[in-house]
């Protein structure tokens, strides 16, 4: 009885964990009339700085699993395909939001794909998609859209974006400007976890949103901000409201509500984002 009293504990606690994706073996897809050569290296947290020296440390911020690297030839063609697996479909967000620029030419590829010349880099649950060649030309093009849609159809991935980003206010939002931070927004170690969409409304500001599980969870970070803050910040509440005039940030509006932190980042003196803000509050009581 003892035994079976362990192991139901046992299963208890595993159950009461978030369950995060683990590393594992993954084959490649076989495409019709090209040849497949796997590398046999698989890069974890512990040697990815063998493959991507300069940009590993970023990565890792965003619970960095594994990375797959195969190579598919046709004729003179070599195509790259380098698949990062990350804890979470939000960490494979995240890192991809932060190599992903507005003027890329998107295309309609798992979550979300662009195409540039030599380049194609796509999002799929848990998985962020590299794909290249030093090869020119439409034919090399076409065949990287190729690959990457045999990739796609063979990770069996959902094409969901993360709940969160329902939250923002779509009028005025810069396209294809949503973020994830994972560490330190605007330099600041207690802010984690973050959400974050740029908008122009005559003049440019990011908004951001930070969820906790609990609301002491949230009244503690905003403790653990002020206390970061420089000294020659100028802080002051107004109406629930915190406005910090930071001199490295600029304006930093803040609302804390329940197990949400929110607010807005500007550089324009004078004006404040209220109506923004309540209609931002207003649509995360919807996310679910």
């Amino acid at each position: 009885m003892r035994i079976l009293a362990l192991s139901l504990i046992a299963v208890m606690i595993m159950f009461a964990r978030p369950q995060k994706v683990a590393a594992q073996e993954l084959a490649f897809p076989q495409v019709e009339g090209w040849r497949l050569a796997q590398e046999e290296t698989v890069y974890n947290p512990n040697n990815l700085f063998d493959v991507i020296d300069g940009a590993a440390d970023l990565y890792l911020e965003y619970d960095f699993v594994d990375l797959h690297i195969g190579r598919y030839a046709k004729d003179e063609l070599e195509i790259k395909v380098e698949i990062y697996k990350h804890g979470s479909s939000v960490d494979a967000f995240g890192i991809f939001s932060q190599e992903r620029f507005a003027d890329y030419h998107f295309i309609d590829l798992g979550v979300q794909g662009y195409l540039e010349k030599g380049a194609l880099n796509f999002l799929s649950g848990v998985y962020y998609i590299k794909i290249s060649t030093i090869q020119e030309g439409s034919g090399a093009q076409d065949a990287m859209l190729l690959i990457a849609r045999a990739v796609e159809k063979h990770l069996q991935q959902n094409k969901a974006w993360p709940k969160m980003l329902a939250a923002f206010p779509v009028e005025k939002k810069k396209a294809y400007s949503e973020q994830y931070v994972a560490k330190s927004f605007l330099g600041y170690s207690p802010l984690n976890c973050v959400f974050v969409a740029s908008y122009d409304e005559g003049s440019s500001f990011k908004a951001y949103v930070i969820k906790f599980a609990t609301p002491q969870d949230a009244l503690k970070t905003l403790a653990s901000f002020e206390n970061a803050l420089p000294a020659n910040a100028n802080r002051k509440e107004i109406g629930g409201k915190q406005e910090i005039q930071d001199p490295n940030n600029g304006l930093i509006e803040l609302v804390q509500k329940g197990n949400y932190i929110f607010g807005v980042v500007s550089t324009e003196v004078g004006r404040n984002h209220d109506t923004f803000l309540n209609e931002l509050e207003k649509k995360l009581l919807s996310v679910k």
